[in-house]
């Protein structure tokens, strides 16, 4: 980290829909004479104004230089041996931060290369004094950088208990925040059933002074540490009023409610954080500036804390800045990566940042003994203290000279290891210039900060020129940050390249950029949206990588207009407070979307509380979402893709990752405002889903209007069967929502869990949600850019009218089975009791087969199921398959799914002239599948036809039935049966192949596969008749036919396989088989 400057941490707050919120807080440095050693800085030059102005500040005189925003410093009030007296926080560098005790310097956290030190102007001077000490450095500041969340990244899932029966909450890890406070007394940080208790273990406020009986934390001298015990005896009825910490920014109460708030200030908790379940330790480190002292000792606090409970913890920073070399060896990152390297179980996660779209980067080559310029156009201004500050790190540490050119034509030089505050445009605004090596990183950098003095009343408007002289012998590369404006400043050549904030480019971190989760909101004055297309990149997110390549950001997450608890001290705008609460705020910023893949972790760490920070990282890297937003990934605005928790998670524990869908067909990428805001009086709304994955129903998301309900009303959320006729059949289950008034916001997702509905899934297999609004008036949102003709209503339940319009309806699906994705590779068994539905049976992470246990099935209690894949039966397919239920085997009935590979079905038709499927899309060799039966048990376990007792029963599926899972890359065979036993997949070599005929090749029929009508070319024959039966041998028709009148409609018949019968006038008959498509 470059000790120069002052950056002030930004709480991630950027663009929104209606106003621009510019990041104004800038990194300052200090400004006056320098101490040498080497070529880098001995002292802060903040440092050594002070100890000019020694006598001065013994006597309470103000000193002017430190009045400009550049020159400040992190001080306190601390009691020590001496008395109470002013001191600094500061970074030593030094090779033995160990031996600063034993000097008497009141150290407060020790890392391998510097310490951080609370220090008074005796001690400053003593510290120049010694050897061993590099460098003495003031801090640099850094600035600020959930239903919608929670759905998104199937987090909502893994809370409600759809995977492995375990709700996963975050219990048993610790949520350590960093950020401007925390409202202690919200319900979401108290218990849900008790709220007199807190969930929070501890709070230490940074910025508060000791006093009466409050303490610091152990180890550390400065601020003030309240236990959980003190917190709940302020909730307990009797509040002492001892506990004097709060958050009148709002920011770190908004960023621990996404991270782990319980959402108790709603009875449905629908605004609960991702882990819910976690205990909070919380480090307010500033009320919207951080300096990196305060950052590095709250993760030695956050160190100890877990250290002391023996449990996991992950940390969230919302903060950061651009004034540092963004090559991850600033000292704060320094920091997060020795935080990370203390042991398993400890993960920091933090916010990219909110600058893109501001073009502040600019990289340049120098050549030898060549120059290069950065220009800089400021807008007018005659008031404002801070002007612009920029920065420059090359690859190496090089000679530069430096030379600052400004409005007036006046020029004012830097030479290598120096600094200088110069006195600008006639007096009225100061120019500071530092030519130094990084303290961090041994690399050359020089550092420009305008400011005005107190009273100057000067226009900083113009152009301004900073001229690089390389005076080195090799090329440098050098990259350049506009890191802050006080005034308008635009970088000529800008671009948004490199705009990581610091601390946000530690190796070890997970970096956090953020996406448009929820595109609009309602609040008391009305419906607000913003135009960021849904579901995109949000526009303010910052770009990596960092300058070395190394990936930067790793993940996004949900980060635009998120919903999370309010501070009951905070002042935000009334358009931000959500309707029908004070308890909770919309915000926005990879400040929002960092908190929320924190609490995913603490998610993870509940799973395995020893994961390593890396382990954590590859879980989520790895299992990342990928979609038309993301584009290609790893790329340098999404990183690995978007958050997906619940593959993470069940990656973690399960042999085989579980995947979960969003069902969607309404336009996901598009702006707000090109959706209608329909009302639907006394109609059922329902959309049609084919699940692409087989599993189970675990969510449904719908996206509201604006209209009130007349009255109050309960709504059905009902999913349903596909009826004959393509429109809503037989319910299959139904979800209550008690009060749409209550129960249901309004202009926004809402997520209703259904996972508690046991609805079963299969790739393929259709169903519908319906919102039953047959008792009311319901304001929707639709779109029609792409219609789907997917969306239906009806305003009697019964008759349906489908909707030149998408509804915005969505159904969340999971893999309750995961191993249904992996067919066994070897012969595998395995005895499992059966329940209504599907029953999957799988062994050693493999599947075998399925049992459907319908309404009218008799199939009860133990299955045990059988898999052979060696020893290939000649004539038969060689995945073969034994299935018998421990009651009445021979007599109960069942539907059985088997499974089979393309490549055994490529097999098989080697040797055999009738084919099986030659392919996924072969839809005319489906007929030829025949399934032989053998009653019993296989004799010595061996699957082969001769090990049964029995004679063969043949079982011809329904064509319907052979459906090949593109999802999964099989075919699944499935069939009625009565009694159960040993099955032999094979061809029937009677079957007619489509091109097949017995009597006269004269005689075609075709198209074949054929949709609507067939032509029967009868050649020179005159007439015939034409019989047709289903491949069940039913009779379907008798049509007579003529040479010319050759044509047979076929449009009313289902899809499937047809036997055509033709009849010749002379008595020859010849058979055709036909696919109705």
């Amino acid at each position: 980290m470059n000790f120069r400057k002052l950056l002030f941490a930004k709480v991630n707050i950027p663009v929104t829909g209606r106003n621009t919120l510019r990041n104004v807080a800038a990194v300052f440095l200090g400004l006056s004479s320098y101490g040498m050693f080497g070529q880098v800085q001995k002292l802060d030059s903040r440092f050594e104004t002070l100890l000019k102005n020694k006598d001065k500040l013994s006597k309470g005189v103000e000193i002017k230089e430190m009045a400009r925003p550049e020159m400040q410093l992190d001080q306190h009030l601390v009691v020590t041996s001496k008395g109470a007296q002013t001191m600094y926080s500061c970074i030593i560098y030094t090779k033995s931060p160990d031996r600063l005790k034993s000097e008497g310097i009141l150290v407060q956290s020790v890392l391998p290369t510097f310490a951080t030190a609370l220090v008074g102007i005796d001690d400053i001077q003593k510290l120049t004094q010694l050897p061993y000490v590099t460098s003495v450095m003031a801090p640099t500041f850094d600035v600020l950088h959930n239903d919608v969340s929670r759905a998104q990244s199937g987090a909502s899932l893994l809370q409600d208990g759809a995977f492995n029966n375990t709700s996963y909450v975050g219990t048993g890890v610790l949520v350590g925040v960093y950020d401007t406070g925390i409202d202690w007394k919200h319900p979401d940080f108290r218990g849900a059933t008790d709220q007199t208790k807190s969930r929070i273990y501890s709070i230490w406020d940074q910025t508060l002074t000791p006093q009466g009986a409050e303490t610091s934390p152990a180890g550390f001298s400065t601020g003030v540490e309240y236990t959980r015990a003190q917190i709940e005896d302020e909730l307990d009825g009797t509040p002492t009023n001892f506990v004097r910490e709060t958050d009148t920014n709002g920011h770190g109460t908004h960023v621990s409610g996404t991270a782990a708030g319980n959402g108790s200030a709603f009875a449905d908790k629908r605004h609960k954080g991702f882990a819910p379940g976690a205990d909070i330790v919380f480090v307010k480190g500033g009320n919207g500036s951080f300096p990196t002292t305060n950052t590095i000792n709250a993760l030695t606090y956050f160190k100890n804390v877990a250290t002391a409970l023996n449990k996991p913890i992950v940390v969230n920073m919302s903060i950061g800045g651009q004034g540092s070399a963004h090559d991850g060896t600033a000292s704060n990152e320094v920091a997060v990566n020795d935080f990370i390297a203390s042991g398993p179980g400890r993960v920091v996660v933090i916010s990219a940042g909110n600058d893109y779209g501001g073009n502040i980067h600019r990289t340049v080559d120098i050549a030898p003994n060549a120059a290069q310029t950065y220009a800089f156009t400021v807008g007018s201004n005659t008031s404002a203290a801070a002007i612009f500050s920029f920065v420059m790190y090359a690859n190496d540490d090089s000679p530069v000279t430096a030379k600052l050119t400004t409005p007036d034509g006046q020029q004012y030089i830097q030479n290598i290891s120096t600094n200088t505050t110069h006195s600008i445009l006639g007096g009225g605004l100061t120019a500071t210039m530092y030519n130094y090596w990084g303290t961090d990183n041994n690399k050359r950098y020089v550092q420009l900060i305008v400011s005005r003095p107190t009273g100057s009343t000067t226009n900083a408007q113009g152009n301004y020129t900073l001229e690089i002289t390389n005076n080195g012998a090799q090329q440098i590369n050098t990259h350049g940050w506009l890191y802050s404006q006080g005034v308008a400043t635009a970088l000529t050549g800008g671009n948004n390249e490199y705009i990581v904030g610091s601390p946000g480019n530690a190796s070890s971190a997970i970096t956090v950029a953020s996406y448009m989760g929820r595109a609009s909101w309602y609040t008391a004055a009305g419906g607000y949206y913003t135009l960021t297309p849904q579901e995109s990149i949000s526009a303010f997110s910052s770009q990596g990588p960092r300058v070395d390549g190394f990936q930067k950001p790793e993940i996004a997450g949900s980060g635009q207009n998120v919903i999370s608890a309010r501070s009951s001290n905070s002042a935000p705008d009334a358009t931000d407070i959500i309707s029908g609460t004070t308890y909770y705020v919309k915000n926005q910023g990879t400040s929002m979307s960092s908190p929320g893949i924190a609490g995913a972790v603490a998610l993870l760490l509940q799973a395995n509380p020893n994961l390593t920070a890396a382990a954590v990282k590859s879980r989520l890297t790895l299992n990342a979402r990928k979609d038309g937003a993301t584009g290609n990934i790893p790329n340098a605005r999404w990183g690995f893709g978007k958050l997906d928790i619940y593959k993470a998670v069940t990656d973690e524990l399960n042999c085989v990752k579980s995947n979960f869908e969003i069902v969607t067909y309404d336009e996901p990428y598009i702006i707000a405002n090109t959706e209608s805001n329909t009302f639907f009086e006394n109609t059922a709304l329902a959309v049609r889903y084919t699940p692409t994955l087989t599993g189970k129903l675990g969510g449904f998301s719908f996206l509201t209007g604006t209209s009130t309900i007349p009255s109050d009303m309960a709504v059905d959320i009902q999913i349903r069967k596909v009826d004959a006729n393509g429109n809503p059949g037989d319910i299959i289950a139904t979800k209550t929502v008690s009060s749409w008034v209550n129960d249901i916001q309004r202009f926004t997702w809402n997520y209703v869990n259904v996972s508690d509905l046991n609805v079963q899934t299969v790739t393929g297999k259709d169903f519908y949600i319906v919102i039953n609004g047959l008792s009311g008036r319901i304001a929707m949102k639709t779109e029609a850019i792409v219609v789907n003709n997917r969306s239906k209503t009806s305003t009697d339940g019964t008759s349906w009218t489908p909707r030149t319009f998408d509804l915005k309806m969505r159904a969340t699906v999971y893999e309750n089975v995961a191993e249904v994705k992996v067919l066994a590779t070897a012969n595998q068994t395995k005895l499992s009791p059966v329940a209504t539905g599907y029953n999957y049976f799988v062994n050693n992470c493999q599947l075998i087969s399925r049992v459907e246990k319908e309404a009218a099935s008799t199939v009860t209690g133990n299955v045990t199921s059988k898999v052979w894949v060696d020893n290939a039966q000649p004539n038969y397919v060689s995945r073969r398959f034994e299935v018998n239920p421990e009651n009445n085997a021979t007599t109960t009935t069942g539907k059985v799914t088997l499974y089979f590979k393309q490549a055994e079905f490529d097999a098989y038709n080697l040797t055999n002239t009738v084919k099986l499927p030659t392919s996924s899309t072969d839809n005319a060799n489906k007929a030829n599948l025949i399934i032989e039966k053998y009653s019993g048990t296989s004799v010595a376990n061996t699957g082969t036809v001769a090990s049964y007792g029995s004679a063969a029963s043949t079982i011809t599926p329904n064509v319907a039935d052979i459906v090949w899972n593109d999802t999964y890359q099989y075919w699944e065979v499935s069939f009625q049966t009565t009694g159960f036993g040993g099955y032999f997949v094979k061809t029937n070599s009677n079957t007619l192949g489509v091109n097949d005929t017995k009597g006269n090749d004269g005689i075609n029929i075709y198209p074949n596969p054929a949709k609507s009508v067939v032509n029967v070319n009868l050649g020179k024959v005159s007439k015939a008749v034409v019989t047709i039966h289903d491949i069940s041998g039913k009779l379907i028709r008798n049509v007579d036919i003529t040479s010319t009148s050759n044509k047979i409609n076929v449009s009313d018949l289902v899809k499937g396989t047809y036997v055509f019968t033709i009849t010749l006038d002379n008595n020859t008959k010849i058979v055709k088989k036909v696919i109705k498509e």
